[in-house]
């Protein structure tokens, strides 16, 4: 049981969402693991608001989207 990664289409952190997302509409079971962030000490951080803007319209898209396509279950 896989997910075909030709079908995931967002890179960065949109990435994450629409693996889960997709996990999710193909029935896998998907649980959460905590981690713990500790705040930056060098560098700066890349989130952008190109990099947000593709996240948040990207989630609605897959909504839309989803709406449309079928998912089949494993």
């Amino acid at each position: 049981e896989t997910i075909d990664l030709d079908n995931i289409h967002f890179v960065g952190y949109a990435f994450q969402i629409e693996m889960k997302f997709t996990a999710i509409k193909h029935g896998f079971k998907v649980v959460e693991v905590p981690i713990i962030f500790t705040d930056r000490t060098e560098g700066t951080s890349k989130m952008s608001t190109r990099i947000f803007r593709e996240a948040f319209l990207g989630v609605i898209q897959m909504k839309v989207n989803s709406w449309f396509k079928k998912y089949p279950k494993p």
